[in-house]
């Protein structure tokens, strides 16, 4: 007989999938907000960061305990479609918070090399104008601010694109597992 964990005589998976709904969906907002309003950066980083490393996870908890919960329910390899399509919806959504954690940290730590770069060139005195009055950009001394922000730029749409897919992959994921649970139980 195939086993199953269980807390409480009670199957894990319809609990444990409750950690990605919060995890994955906080991490969309608070990632969006790190990622669009550069002042917030510094006090919701740490945050955003530990969120990054936490929700795939617990996106892999309830993926181990779905799988087996179904082999329990199903036998291995016995999967109904709707079981079977409710996993891979799950493994999409594990994928692209995996594809996010090297896309986060290089954004974060080109935004905190900015972020030094200005602390720097803080106390350096306006350059001058030119012959033709127009003032010269500060921060001379940080050759690598214009490759810096292109980069950041990029990288920071990259992460804006996977935090949408992740978002539209929590939302596919539970919406076939609610299906399977409340389909046809709950009439509008």
């Amino acid at each position: 007989m195939i086993s199953m964990r269980t807390i409480l005589d009670l199957p894990l998976h319809p609990l444990a999938v409750h950690a990605p709904i919060i995890l994955v969906a906080l991490l969309v907002l608070l990632g969006a907000a790190y990622l669009l309003v550069p002042p917030l950066r510094q006090r919701i980083g740490w945050a955003a960061a530990i969120l990054v490393l936490v929700a795939p996870a617990s996106a892999y908890g309830s993926i181990y305990s779905g799988q087996q919960f179904a082999d329990f329910t199903y036998g291995a390899g016995q999967w109904p479609d709707a079981v079977q399509q409710h996993h891979d919806n799950a493994y999409w959504l594990l994928w692209t918070l995996l594809a996010l954690i090297p896309v986060w940290f290089l954004f974060a730590g080109l935004d905190r090399g900015r972020r030094a770069a200005l602390l720097r060139n803080g106390d350096a005195p306006k350059p001058a104008p030119s012959e033709d009055g127009e003032t010269a950009a500060a921060g001379g001394d940080d050759p690598a601010a214009t490759g810096r922000k292109v980069i950041m730029f990029v990288l920071g749409a990259v992460a804006l694109i996977l935090l949408g897919l992740a978002g539209w992959w929590l939302f596919q994921t539970g919406h076939t597992g609610a299906e399977m649970v409340w389909g046809g139980i709950v009439e509008s």
